[in-house]
């Protein structure tokens, strides 16, 4: 037999992250490979590094040793006596145990301790600028995981639980991950909270056009008139469309049709194995093009306004710039919702972006036909770990809970498959080759794109904390397009800022109006702020763009599109694992 001692430090370090249940729920052999990767370069580490980390281990060792020379204040549990608290907004260590127990505050602030000189160090090791990212992400990430919240011995709150229900806690929480391992996904919403067309995605309207690829939802309007031309909302295909439309409270389209739109919406299919040959191109021909002639059937007019949230907005770039300049004329405006053109900086995102990454994500959807969507919610998950996926670890695991029933949550599990084809093109061109914002760098339905040709007033919308598409990054559309470009800046986050951020009771502020020429902070710096939500700023823009108000159609459809089944239609109803 080998002897153990002899395996050398990367395999060792394999063995324990995917050897602890924890860490092994989310972190990949992929994963672990990208990690194990930038190793090799810390071989010969600069002098600033090895600086850095031996003021790292020295400030460790010198607070570890004041923690332990410091029994009195760790027995009482003094205030003002600890070495490390928690940093602001950490709720980890929120349970009174953690501050009031002498042993739990000595183990959390060991952790703590632990933890900060783990990352010092990572993030001390001048490594190019992707490879330090990705070990800085994957330390934070292992140190994240290692939390003593995220044991049953370790953790109080879980301990108390248990003991209070005589092991039942336990009982539940082994029968939640048990089901959770058969579904392939931690459960962050109660499942049973929602019924898609009552409680949720419930605005009344009709499926009036079908195909494979698409449904294309028309809703029954809510005042008497409507403006003449009709918005044709495109949401992204990794998810599912009723973000716009979650309950009256938070509805985009709702509020949307009190504002007299005529409101067209996608509703993308969740794609199967039978799906793997879907380009890009059949997005474009068979969804946005497609759903822009029903809606301008149906309406009785060429002119329309279109919208589109992230991926959908990326394709809606390209849906654009592939039209004729005589076909673009009939785009009224476009409004583009946290849409990156160029793709030099997207962010977080960016860790799990790189050559060894696609090629081992390019050879699994090679097999499957498809990027299933619960890798992609995994991915994301993992760029706020403690708040989505440690937290329902303790949660539904360790305390046997079900996680309350929301909205948001809900819909952010329910993620959709991509088709092998049009994921590779989308990845390949955007995110490893940034290619779109080069004129003639990409090709869609036979047309080499240049995104300076798009004439159409557009409205770009981006959101301060959106940690997945960066709005410094969407900015830069301001450059690439037209010069007929709005830019609004919004409070929040990627769907917190955007696709919900409804003006009734809305804390939110956003900037607008900024001068022409500048970067994104000077941009910011000149903009005017304003108190709530961007969207009635979209509305009195969107307003002088929709002609003139005629009487709301009684009917939904027409005879060349009879409706086909009431809201939200069928294709949304697609499980990401039925699909799989």
């Amino acid at each position: 037999m080998a002897n153990q001692d002899n395996k050398s430090p990367e395999s060792q370090l394999v063995s324990f992250l995917s050897g602890n249940p924890l860490l092994g729920s989310c972190l990949g052999q992929k994963e672990m490979d990208d990690l194990l990767g930038t190793l090799p370069s810390l071989a010969a580490p600069s002098a600033n590094t090895v600086q850095a980390w031996t003021e790292a281990m020295m400030n460790y060792q010198r607070d570890t040793l004041k923690l332990w020379m410091n029994p009195w204040s760790n027995l009482t549990g003094q205030e003002g006596s600890a070495v490390i608290e928690p940093q602001a907004g950490d709720r980890r260590f929120k349970d009174e145990e953690w501050k009031n127990n002498p042993v739990c505050n000595f183990l959390m602030q060991s952790y703590l301790l632990a933890s900060r000189a783990m990352c010092e160090s990572a993030d001390a090791s001048e490594l190019d600028a992707h490879d330090q990212r990705v070990l800085s992400f994957y330390t934070r990430y292992a140190a994240d995981a290692l939390a003593p919240t995220n044991f049953l011995h370790t953790n109080p709150e879980v301990i108390r639980q248990a003991v209070e229900s005589q092991g039942q806690s336990l009982v539940d929480g082994f029968k939640n991950m048990t089901e959770d391992l058969q579904s392939g996904a931690i459960t962050t919403s109660d499942p049973d909270g929602f019924t898609l067309g009552e409680n949720i995605a419930g605005t009344q309207g009709s499926v009036v056009f079908r195909n494979e690829l698409m449904e294309v939802i028309q809703y029954k309007p809510l005042v008497e008139k409507v403006y003449q031309r009709p918005l044709v909302i495109v949401p992204p295909c990794v998810n599912k469309f009723y973000i716009f439309d979650l309950n009256e409270r938070k509805s985009f389209v709702k509020h949307a049709l009190e504002q007299g739109q005529n409101v067209f919406i996608i509703s993308w299919r969740n794609a199967s194995q039978e799906m793997c040959d879907v380009s890009w191109d059949d997005y474009i021909q068979k969804g946005l093009w497609t759903a822009f002639d029903v809606a301008r059937d149906i309406s009785g007019i060429k002119k329309i306004n279109v919208l589109s949230w992230c991926i959908g907005g990326t394709m809606m770039v390209t849906a654009l710039a592939a039209m004729s300049a005589t076909e673009r004329r009939n785009i009224v405006s476009a409004t583009f919702l946290t849409t990156m053109i160029d793709f030099s900086d997207p962010g977080e995102v960016e860790v799990f972006v790189d050559q060894k990454q696609i090629e081992g994500f390019h050879n699994r959807v090679e097999t499957s036909g498809v990027l299933p969507g619960n890798d992609l919610g995994r991915a994301m998950a993992m760029l706020h770990a403690n708040e989505s996926i440690w937290h329902f670890v303790i949660n539904n695991y360790l305390l046997g809970k079900t996680p309350p029933p929301f909205d948001v949550l809900h819909w952010n599990a329910d993620t959709s498959n991509l088709p092998k084809d049009m994921y590779n093109f989308f990845v390949n061109n955007m995110y490893q080759k940034n290619l779109l914002k080069e004129a003639g760098g990409v090709t869609v339905c036979g047309k080499a794109l240049n995104v300076a040709d798009i004439d159409v007033p557009c409205y770009f919308v981006s959101a301060t904390g959106d940690h997945i598409v960066p709005w410094r990054t969407t900015f830069l559309a301001k450059d690439l397009i037209g010069d007929n470009v709005e830019f609004i800046l919004t409070e929040g986050g990627h769907v917190s800022g955007t696709a919900i951020n409804h003006p009734v009771k809305c804390r939110r502020s956003f900037w607008h109006g900024g001068e022409s020429g500048l970067n994104g902070d000077d941009w910011q710096a000149s903009a005017e702020k304003q108190a709530g939500s961007w969207w009635e700023h979209w509305h009195a823009w969107l307003s002088e763009k929709g002609g003139k108000q005629v009487a709301a159609p009684e009917q939904l459809g027409n005879d060349a599109y009879q409706p086909m089944e009431a809201a939200p239609g069928v294709y949304v109803k697609e499980d990401v694992n039925q699909n799989g």
